[in-house]
């Protein structure tokens, strides 16, 4: 998978074996003046960054991805694209019968263990966002803390059949987007997460958080373990 394609865009996909951080490549991508959109992955992170500068462990076999992107809104809008984000992930995860949860306000869990997390960073100028880039990690087949989850053990634990059944909420605005029949392996995984953060993106620049937060805070889990 060499480059995603969204609104007939193609978005290229620069993949590395290893890097300190997909979203400190994709800044320096940007600087060097690479097009947005485009898209950051790596096999394996050295100083992966998760929420409050807490250190994510990226070990190869996990998803470590990062989506460089120009909107153009105001300083106060940023933050909400970490929720439409973990929004788009979910649902669509969900979709294939993964019975994801949300940790507040960025954290993907399942079954009470942390399966990925989210962290937006922004560029301003004159009180504008210049760009953003939104980063995800996601346990696939790596080895994880105690308090984690890997979704490849859990979907062979469990041998849940992981179809494709849309949700209404999905069904909205989503026929642009093509979603594998069933989430099998990692290339699926891939996809599905992206598709997941260009979905809740478009959802939020299109509809407002008014539309997502219904469903975002369904998903919240009131007490989870400390990770």
């Amino acid at each position: 998978m060499n480059d995603y394609t969204w609104q007939q865009q193609v978005l290229p996909i620069y993949h590395f074996e290893q890097l300190a951080s997909t979203n400190e490549t994709a800044w320096e991508l940007f600087q060097q003046g690479k097009t947005p959109p485009f898209l950051v992955t790596a096999a394996e992170q050295t100083a992966g960054k998760g929420q409050w500068g807490r250190q994510w462990v990226s070990s190869r076999g996990g998803l470590y991805l990062s989506l460089l992107l120009t909107p153009h809104w105001a300083i106060e809008q940023p933050s909400h694209l970490t929720i439409s984000s973990v929004f788009g992930v979910t649902e669509i995860l969900a979709s294939y019968q993964i019975p994801i949860e949300i940790k507040w306000l960025n954290d993907l869990f399942l079954q009470r263990k942390k399966l990925g997390g989210i962290l937006t960073e922004t560029r301003v100028k004159n009180r504008d966002l210049k760009a953003v880039v939104i980063g995800i990690g996601v346990n696939w087949s790596n080895v994880v803390p105690e308090m984690g989850i890997a979704l490849k053990d859990y979907l062979e634990a469990s041998q849940i059949e992981t179809y494709f059944h849309p949700s209404p909420a999905l069904k909205l605005g989503s026929h642009q987007f093509y979603f594998p029949p069933k989430l099998i392996n990692f290339h699926h995984l891939k996809y599905i997460v992206i598709t997941g953060l260009l979905w809740g993106y478009q959802r939020y620049s299109q509809e407002g958080l008014t539309h997502i937060l219904p469903q975002y805070e369904a998903r919240l889990i009131q007490s989870s373990p400390t990770n």
